[in-house]
This record gives C-alpha cells, sequence and structure tokens, in this order.
C-alpha cells in the first residue's frame, strides 16, 4: 500500500495551495482553524464548533496514511464505513469546503481545463480540478451511487483512472416515494443486496471483515443522532430564531458522512440543548419573516445569508438539506433499512413528490415564504425549485435565486440584492395588510 504513504505531502500540498490561491474566504485560514478546533476541549465548544471540529477530525483522518479511506459519492449512506472504521471521503463536500476557504474558483477553471465543459456541476468540476493537482487523498477504494447527482458516475469513473483504485457501483432506482407496495419492496431487496455484494468488495480490497455486532451498534447511534436531530427541528416550528441561518444551512445533515458515530450523537444533542436555551430567553432575535431555504448556498460567500437576517429581518425556520426523509433504522436489519434510506430521497422522485413536502411545510412551520437557491449545474434541483416555485406561488410566496454553490464566478450580490429586496418588500406589504 504505498500509494498511502503519498498522503502526508498530499496534505501539505493542500494547505500550501490554500494559501497561495486564497481570495475572499468565508472562513479562516484552514490550518489554523483545523487546528484551533481540534486542540480546544469538546466541553467548551459549541454544537456548530462540534460539527466543524468532526468534519475537520474526520477530513484529517483521510490523509493519515495508516486509514483506510474510502471516497463516495453523496448520498451514500455511511454506516457500514464506520462500522468497518473505514474514513469516508467525499469529494463534492470537500469542495465545499474549498470554497469556503476562497480557492475555490482556480480549480474550478483547472477541471474546466480538462473536461472542456462549463455548465457542469462546479462540485464535480471543483472536485476533478482538485484530483488534477493531486490534492485529496489516495483513497483505498471508490464506491458511487445512481443517486442524485448524474455527474457522481463519471466522477467516480474519473477518480478511479486517477488513482488507480476500484470502484464499486450501487444502482438505485429511481421514484422510491411513489412505488406500489410490490415495485418497493423488490427495490428494497434489491439494493440491499448490492449493499452486501459491497462489503464483499470491501473486504477482498482492505482486508478487513465487517462485524455484525458493531454495525448494529452503529446503527443504533445513527437512530440516537436522528432523534436528537429532529428534537431540535421540533423547538424551530413555533418560535422566534433559534440559530443563525448560515449555521443550520451548514449542518446539511442528509449530506454529512459522520452518521453512525459518537461524535454525530454528541452534535445534535448539543444542538437541541442550544436550542432549548435560546428558546427558554425568546429566541436570538425578534425576526419578522419566517423563511424556509430550498437547497444549498453559495459556500464561498456568506452575503446572502446575513442580509436576509440582519438587514431584511427575516429567519429561516428551516432547510431542505436538513430534512430528516428516512425512517429510524431497524439494527437488526441494517441492509434493507440502509435500503430504504437510499430509496427514500425526495429529490429522487417525480417532483410532485416535492410539492407535496413544501405544501406541508407552510402548516408546519407557519411559513411566510420560501426562497430557492438554485445551483446551476444541478440537473434535478434546478429545474425542480423552478417548477415548485410556479405550482406553489399561490400557496406561499417564492423567490428563486439562480446560482451556484462553488463556482464565485456566477454570483453577484448587487443583482441579487435587488430580487431580495422586491421580495421582501412585497412580504412587509403582505404582513401590514393582515395587520
Amino acid at each position: 500500500m504505498e500509494y498511502r504513504l503519498k498522503r502526508t505531502q498530499q496534505l501539505q500540498d493542500f494547505l500550501k495551495f490554500s494559501q497561495e490561491h486564497k481570495e475572499k474566504s468565508t472562513m479562516k485560514d484552514m490550518g489554523e482553524k483545523a487546528g484551533a478546533l481540534l486542540k480546544k476541549p469538546a466541553s467548551e465548544l459549541s454544537a456548530s464548533q462540534k460539527r466543524g471540529r468532526g468534519i475537520t477530525d474526520m477530513f484529517i483522518k483521510a490523509y493519515d496514511p495508516n486509514s483506510c479511506v474510502v471516497w463516495h459519492s453523496l448520498f451514500m449512506p455511511t454506516e457500514i464505513f464506520q462500522a468497518m472504521d473505514i474514513v469516508p471521503f467525499t469529494a463534492e463536500m470537500a469542495a465545499a469546503g474549498i470554497a469556503g476557504a476562497g480557492i475555490s474558483r482556480v480549480l474550478v477553471e483547472r477541471g474546466e481545463s480538462y473536461t472542456q465543459c462549463m455548465d457542469s456541476c462546479s462540485f464535480a468540476t471543483c472536485s476533478a480540478g482538485a484530483m488534477l493537482e493531486h490534492l485529496f487523498p489516495e483513497p483505498d477504494f471508490i464506491v458511487t451511487t445512481s443517486q442524485l447527482c448524474d455527474t457522481a458516475m463519471k466522477l467516480a469513473r474519473f477518480s478511479a483512472q486517477i488513482t488507480g483504485r476500484k470502484e464499486f457501483f450501487i444502482d438505485v432506482p429511481f421514484g422510491g416515494m411513489v412505488m406500489n407496495p410490490d415495485q418497493y419492496r423488490d427495490a428494497v431487496d434489491y439494493v440491499a443486496k448490492q449493499l452486501k455484494s459491497m462489503v464483499k468488495f470491501i473486504e477482498q480490497e482492505t482486508g478487513r471483515k465487517l462485524d455484525e455486532d458493531r454495525l448494529y451498534e452503529v446503527m443504533q447511534r445513527s437512530n440516537e443522532a436522528r432523534e436528537w436531530f429532529l428534537k431540535a427541528m421540533e423547538l424551530r416550528k413555533n418560535n422566534y430564531p433559534l440559530v443563525r441561518g448560515v449555521q443550520m444551512l451548514d449542518y446539511s445533515v442528509v449530506l454529512l458522512n459522520i452518521w453512525g458515530t459518537d461524535a454525530a450523537v454528541d452534535i445534535f444533542k448539543s444542538l437541541y440543548e442550544e436550542m432549548q436555551a435560546a428558546c427558554a430567553k425568546g429566541g436570538i432575535s425578534k425576526g419578522i419573516h419566517r423563511i424556509v431555504w430550498i437547497h444549498l448556498r453559495p459556500y464561498y460567500d456568506n452575503t446572502i445569508i446575513n442580509y436576509i437576517e440582519k438587514e431584511r429581518g427575516a429567519y429561516l425556520v428551516h432547510e431542505m438539506s436538513n430534512f430528516i426523509f428516512w425512517d429510524a433504522f431497524d439494527p437488526a436489519d441494517p441492509y434493507r433499512s440502509l435500503a430504504r434510506k437510499m430509496l427514500s430521497n425526495p429529490a429522487y422522485s417525480p417532483v410532485e413528490v416535492q410539492f407535496g413536502i413544501y405544501e406541508k411545510y407552510n402548516k408546519l412551520f407557519n411559513v411566510d415564504g420560501m426562497i430557492g437557491f438554485t445551483h446551476k449545474g444541478c440537473r434535478h434541483l434546478y429545474s425542480s425549485i423552478h417548477m415548485c416555485a410556479e405550482h406553489l406561488k399561490d400557496d406561499t410566496p417564492w423567490l428563486v435565486i439562480d446560482g451556484d454553490c462553488i463556482d464565485p464566478r456566477a454570483y453577484s450580490f448587487p443583482l441579487v440584492k435587488t430580487r431580495i429586496d422586491a421580495f421582501f418588500d412585497m412580504l412587509d406589504m403582505k404582513k401590514e395588510r393582515m395587520e
């Protein structure tokens, strides 16, 4: 496994690259931030800081020559990896950190120089640029699924070519949430069978054996973390803002790769306790408009969220990326439980499923407006957000902001501000009429 020895130099190269190419950044120097979080006692960290520390710790472990590392696509459950002491690494989410560090522009351009494509997903293009610069840690193997991103399979194949590692592919049938009972049962069995085959593949590639008792414990921890997070979200339904919107958007729990860990349980328990304390004080501010945020945010710039909350008196009461769409696992039936989670993603179903979810949001969270940030390279959510806004405009006011989560070249706050102001002026007038 000589390839693992490259990781130490790759981490040094990554930190050096971030210093040499950093533009406007939404975070501190990456090395400084990682060091500060890792040194601070856990008891002194907020829930958001614990989340940052957990992700940073996982990121640093991926560069450890002694670690077994899997590169996996988004929405791939990580419980099996955690049970086998395998470090999960998601290139697309690393791209979000790269954008926050202010170095995404140069890596997107590097990726474009290879792909000769400027309209594909910049999460993938930025990742490709980082791979071409050999900034990511060498994986031991690669796992990808057919959901949700169209670029996932192509990026995985490219990753396998760049690194020389083997790839395992899992086919997830589309539309799990609208299947009839027979179709759904067959789909669960189909995906569960592939997950079992994946375990055999991992065992052959790494020499590690899956301990079923350990997997049982990991599944239990995922359930516990899920329950704490749901309790935290329940507090947001009828209260003033309990936490900053940008912090909640950065949780994006549907994308996190720390599910099944003790850290996840601690993070979400701390989040609930912090929200409970804020609730007792009447919230952290007296917001005016209750907003649901659809999709992710521009990771290279916090200006939109800051402006909405500080200047327009709005606050986020929920985020689509924090929607727990899966049921609690049955730890005694882990493969089917994970298969059900993979089939339950509402974004991997017909758009009518999303219509129904957003209609429920209006009542559950007493919503004043919905804001959808469309990532131009996302073939699924770019179009579906526009369709949802058109379909539901008579029920709830919608603002759709076209942009890019990773590529700062596709963003201009002055242009966005004009549309934000018009949207909130309309909400202000609507509220005045009701009063």
